[in-house]
């Protein structure tokens, strides 16, 4: 070598050490910094992507009868879910996902959308309640797809199958539009009470979700449990249901459309509440297939999905006479005494209104016209009453505004008056005189739930407390099984006048006792049941051989409407069998059944004090014993 390159050799040599020793500082700095400086942060943020926070849902409570029968129930049930920071990202993963496991494509990626901009909540289930055939396939598709699993969550069980479908209702998860309603209330994915006693009873049903934190490998397999917060269960409650009443109505109903309810007149329970055709709600809980939604909620005429107690708006027919009478005497129009004579149909405003026995039922007083059902007799009380006379005697008793029961989406009743059809009828907003003809027998405008004539009803039965109908009874104990009581709604005290009352209970105690009463074929032997009979028309008929060759939806509405025993009236009830003819030969027979069951088929014993717990009726006693 040069000797004088040496020392430009030298030179560089010092450089090239200088900053190597530079950079081996730098790193040793830099190490440092991270290793201890920021250790902490980013040892959480290793965590963050290794440890992760797993909902555990909570098992909603149960749901009883009266009597501690279960009626909703939980099992364990298996779900495939993604967990909310596994969200696939790319299209064609989630279209080969979704057609590995038979679904729609465009709806799964919806969903995920969906879940992945709601920030918070549960995973997103894809495949639920796997059974042995869903299990194997779902391990098939994890194979291909690490980020889905297998997770373990309480499942809805409605025990009775259709006995109280709409009462009961249904559970379902929370879905977007929900969400972004009350984003405070609801997390997508959570599972809510949909209908009936599950919607309204949510808050008391629904328990408080846990968490687990899991540490999970690179395939997102769990390998350790880094401890959990376990979940508290919702509480179980009791209805006021009786499930034996139910039972005996459901089947007393049998294939007919229509509705049953009894109310408990020491503080409005509703005993049973059944409305035909009745729906399982464990069809529900799985996702609907079309012909699932063809058969429920498109293209069934019967409407089945339909909670016709609340819901459904029927003309009362004869049963409404009994208002129409209390309207009368409240305003000194007629007396008990007072006698009309019927011919066979009465004519007013040059038209003839016909009564229902064409030969007509001659000289009557009050409690004869009402036992025999004379429309003629009560077409004359219409006549000589205001349309806003009826109306304010049904605001003043509690049947012009909804009964305030604990469901959803109950209905209100219409009794019509002037300021009614102005509002209903805007191009037509005059009331005629010949209406008020029509609404004196309960037809026209007229139209009434029937829990909310079960009310009224009630309030007969009781001289004038307008009750609350509820369905809510009480916790359960967890540690004791026994009932906690809710106080029940305070009734209402209408001041019904005891003498006009004694009428209406003499009125109702021929119609089921006497020599001529229209239901006298289904009175009881060893309990005094009273009420009215009602044929509620659907469709004109010039004559019973024209309504002989009607079509079955073209029938009148059969109703019976009264409560029991008459001495010291329990139970109140009302009963609607839709096109089925008349109230004597098809709602009488019902109520008589339920009658039958609740006073001598259960066990004969005295009820408790009111809000106490119900004797069981299930408990076998002889007839012979306890008569």
């Amino acid at each position: 070598m040069d000797p004088r390159q040496r020392p430009l050799l030298r030179r560089r040599l010092g450089v090239f050490r200088v900053l190597t020793w530079g950079l081996v500082a730098l790193l040793v700095v830099v190490y440092a910094w991270l290793q201890l400086v920021r250790h902490s942060e980013f040892k959480l943020l290793a965590m963050q992507q290794a440890v992760k926070v797993r909902p555990i849902p909570a098992p909603r409570g149960l749901v009883l009868d009266r009597n501690g029968q279960r009626l909703v129930d939980n099992r364990r049930a298996l779900h495939l879910v993604i967990q909310r920071e596994d969200l696939p990202t790319r299209t064609e993963v989630v279209t080969a996902l979704a057609e590995s496991l038979s679904l729609d494509p465009a709806a799964l990626a919806k969903k995920i959308q969906s879940y992945r901009l709601a920030g918070k909540g549960h995973p997103l289930v894809l495949k639920e309640n796997l059974d042995e055939f869903g299990i194997a396939l779902a391990e098939r598709v994890r194979a291909r797809y690490p980020f889905l699993s297998v997770e373990v969550a309480p499942r809805r069980v409605y025990l009775g199958d259709e006995l109280a479908g709409h009462v009961l209702g249904y559970v379902g998860e929370v879905d977007e539009p929900m969400m972004k309603a009350k984003p405070d209330l609801y997390h997508l994915g959570e599972t809510i009470g949909k209908e009936g006693f599950e919607a309204s009873g949510n808050d008391k049903l629904k328990g408080v979700d846990g968490q687990k934190r899991i540490l999970v490998d690179q395939l997102g397999t769990e390998v350790a449990n880094f401890g959990q917060v376990d979940a508290a269960a919702g509480r179980s409650l009791f209805l006021t249901l009786d499930a034996g009443l139910q039972q005996v109505a459901q089947e007393a109903l049998g294939q007919e459309a229509g509705a049953v309810v009894v109310l408990d007149l020491r503080d409005g329970g509703v005993l049973a509440m059944y409305s035909g055709p009745s729906y399982d709600p464990n069809l529900f809980l799985n996702r609907l297939s079309q012909d699932m939604v063809d058969r429920y909620l498109a293209n069934n005429l019967t409407r089945p999905m339909v909670n016709r107690p609340i819901q459904g708006i029927y003309a009362p027919g004869s049963t409404f006479k009994l208002l129409v009478a209390l309207a009368a005497l409240e305003k000194g129009i007629v007396t008990p005494q007072t006698q009309i004579y019927c011919a066979g149909k009465k004519n007013y405003y040059g038209r003839d209104f016909r009564c229902d026995k064409l030969t007509g039922h001659g000289v009557l007083s009050m409690v004869q016209a009402i036992a025999q059902s004379c429309d003629v007799y009560f077409y004359e009380l219409a006549s000589r009453l205001d349309i806003d006379d009826i109306h304010a005697t049904a605001e003043k008793y509690g049947l012009t505004e909804r009964t305030g029961i604990d469901l959803p989406q109950e209905k209100r009743t219409r009794i019509p008056s002037r300021a009614w059809k102005r509002k209903a009828v805007p191009k037509d907003p005059k009331w005629y005189a010949g209406e008020t003809i029509s609404v004196g027998i309960g037809q026209g405008a007229v139209g009434v739930t029937p829990l909310g004539l079960a009310r009224f009803y009630a309030l007969l039965a009781t001289k004038g407390k307008l009750l609350t109908p509820h369905l809510f009874y009480g916790f359960r104990d967890d540690q004791s099984n026994s009932l906690e009581l809710a106080p029940a709604p305070p009734p209402k005290d209408t001041a019904l006048d005891p003498r006009i009352w004694s009428i209406l209970d003499e009125g109702l105690y021929e119609v089921v006792n006497g020599p001529h009463g229209t239901a006298r074929a289904s009175a009881l032997k060893d309990i005094t049941m009273v009420g009215k009979t009602g044929t509620a028309q659907v469709a004109t008929f010039v004559d019973r051989a024209h309504y002989s060759r009607q079509a079955k939806s073209l029938k009148d509405h059969a109703l019976f409407a009264g409560y029991a025993p008459r001495e010291k009236p329990q139970i109140a009830f009302v009963v609607v069998v839709e096109n089925a003819g008349f109230g004597a030969t098809s709602a009488a027979p019902i109520a008589q059944k339920l009658v039958q069951y609740w006073f001598l088929d259960r066990p004969l014993r005295p009820l408790p004090p009111p809000r106490g717990r119900m004797v069981d009726p299930f408990a076998p006693q002889p007839r012979e014993e306890a008569e």
